[in-house]
């Protein structure tokens, strides 16, 4: 099942839709994790709580919780390894290999792939395409993707500037 989610700039109001299988928002995402006391939310589309994703304020490692309705709580933790960049999701023992900062990576649980996530460039920000081989993985995947492109993802907000005209001279005479 592939999902959509686009992240840009226009007025959403904390607010990702998720765009489902057939062109149709499924979920939404509320939140963000700019600041270590923020949650991301999932809701579907009644507006009913799917799971959260929060920091993990116990360890000096940073961790974060996925927190899924009638699921037992999952940890995202980074394997600290100066030769790999590598996630590991906790009791659903998935692997997250690929490159997190190109925007190309893989959940795997063992030798098979569970999801593939890819992060495209469009005119209107960016998006993520999730690829979730089950349906119970995905509240999991979508939190967690989303969290992986705030980590490496930060939108350009240009300032505007006035036109300039005749009034700015740099003769100072």
């Amino acid at each position: 099942m592939q999902f959509l989610l686009e992240l840009n700039q226009r007025k959403a109001y904390g607010q990702i839709p998720v765009i489902g299988p057939h062109g149709k928002i499924m979920y939404i995402i509320r939140g963000n994790l700019d600041n270590p006391n923020h949650t991301l939310y999932l809701y579907d589309i009644k507006n009913h709580e799917v799971g959260r994703l929060f920091r993990d304020r116990g360890g000096i490692i940073v961790s974060f919780i996925v927190d899924v309705i009638n699921h037992s709580l999952v940890e995202v933790k980074k394997l600290n390894s100066p030769a790999t960049n590598l996630f590991y999701v906790t009791r659903l023992n998935y692997l997250v290999t690929g490159s997190i900062k190109k925007g190309t990576y893989t959940f795997r649980s063992g030798i098979k792939n569970v999801a593939n996530v890819k992060t495209i460039m469009e005119k209107s920000g960016v998006v993520l395409v999730c690829d979730i081989k089950r349906p119970e993985d995905i509240p999991f995947i979508l939190l967690i993707s989303v969290l992986f492109t705030q980590w490496h993802v930060t939108p350009l907000k240009l300032p505007t500037f006035p036109p300039l005209s005749n009034q700015f001279r740099t003769d100072i005479n």
